[in-house]
């Protein structure tokens, strides 16, 4: 294991001081664990990001895609089943004033 050195201001350290203690940990596993999270959310944003730029590079090529009207019906038809009912539209009603 490596040690890195960071810079960060009191105010920072303070805070970091005072939420390491309250979840019962030491300042350096609390930064450690949130450095670790933070680059685990970056890997996956880049993952997506270079998903949607194959895809839009499939569809600018001519490659099918989904038409919105087909989606709706399947996302509707996942909230139903995610709602526990077998068939019919999820959407809820708001109340109107």
């Amino acid at each position: 294991m490596s040690t890195t050195t960071l810079r960060i201001d009191e105010s920072l350290r303070e805070r970091i001081a005072r939420l390491a203690g309250a979840l019962d940990q030491t300042p350096h596993s609390f930064m450690v664990e949130a450095l670790a999270q933070k680059v685990d959310e970056a890997e996956w944003r880049l993952g997506v990001q270079r998903e949607a730029q194959q895809r839009d590079a499939a569809l600018q090529a001519g490659e099918p895609g989904v038409e919105w009207h087909e989606m709706k019906t399947y996302l509707h038809s996942r909230i139903a089943a995610a709602n526990g009912k077998a068939t019919g539209r999820a959407a809820s009603k708001v109340k109107r004033r």
